[in-house]
């Protein structure tokens, strides 16, 4: 029983409807550093969002850092699946930050030359900025396609720039979901390879053609701390969020 208690207190349970029976233990380990990878549409970023709700409901802090989409574009995007999150906006306990790419690469690299030693670069770096005791159970970033896109002739500042940003993760103690886009069939999920090694999971959507038409799937690719499921299964994109269907398995090929 208290082996339960102590695997409880350490994991992240997401209550998405039927995504935690998926890990053994009923939940994410916390602490760790996950990719959330797919292609367009999928549910990458409604899988992100609708945690974050979920948890700030149970009283938790989250933060959530946008390369691409504005503050109000974000919590209206939340509205429609029917998560108004403006009262705890308002109050500081969901801390949405919309960044400029080009203005990370400027601030953390001084230019967009690439010039300087990896030594140098690590020094000016501070890959996010969390203000004073605020302290997120979540960071999400979304996503890490518009940072690529930005650094796309500096390939030397963006992989500095990947390491110090899981190095910060790390040191934030909180759990972290970096958004990526990928093909619709992956092989690989970063365009470097640096951050599928650097990461402690990967989480995978899809959108696969049957002859009934398409249908959403999820998988769990990659989980350090945690055993888990390793069959990828029916996913749908409800008016009220996504809903995991564990026991519907799913060819992909």
């Amino acid at each position: 029983m208290n082996n339960q208690i102590t695997n409880q207190n350490h994991v992240l349970h997401t209550d998405i409807p039927g995504f935690d029976v998926l890990l053994n233990n009923g939940g994410i380990p916390r602490e760790s550093a996950l990719m959330v990878a797919g292609g367009t549409g999928t549910g990458k970023s409604i899988f992100c969002r609708q945690l974050c709700y979920n948890r700030i409901k149970s009283g938790a802090s989250c933060m959530y850092v946008s390369f691409e989409e504005t503050k109000q574009r974000i919590m209206k995007s939340m509205s429609s699946f029917g998560w108004d999150v403006s009262e705890y906006v308002s109050s500081g306990q969901f801390l949405i930050q919309n960044i400029n790419p080009l203005d990370v690469l400027r601030m953390k690299f001084g230019s967009l030359g690439g010039s300087g030693s990896a030594t140098e670069l690590s020094s000016k770096i501070t890959p996010l900025v969390i203000p004073k005791d605020f302290h997120p159970e979540i960071i999400v970033v979304d996503s890490l396609t518009a940072i690529i896109a930005a650094s796309i002739t500096k390939e030397k500042n963006y992989r500095v720039y990947l390491q110090q940003l899981f190095s910060f993760f790390q040191e934030t103690g909180a759990t972290s979901f970096l958004i990526a886009e990928t093909s619709p069939f992956p092989t690989r999920f970063s365009d470097s390879g640096i951050e599928e090694f650097l990461a402690d999971g990967i989480i995978v959507f899809y959108n696969v053609q049957k002859p009934e038409g398409k249908i959403n799937a999820i998988e769990i690719y990659k989980m350090r701390y945690g055993a888990h499921d390793k069959r990828a299964v029916r996913m749908e994109i409800t008016p009220q969020g996504l809903q995991v269907f564990p026991e519907k398995t799913v060819q992909l090929i």
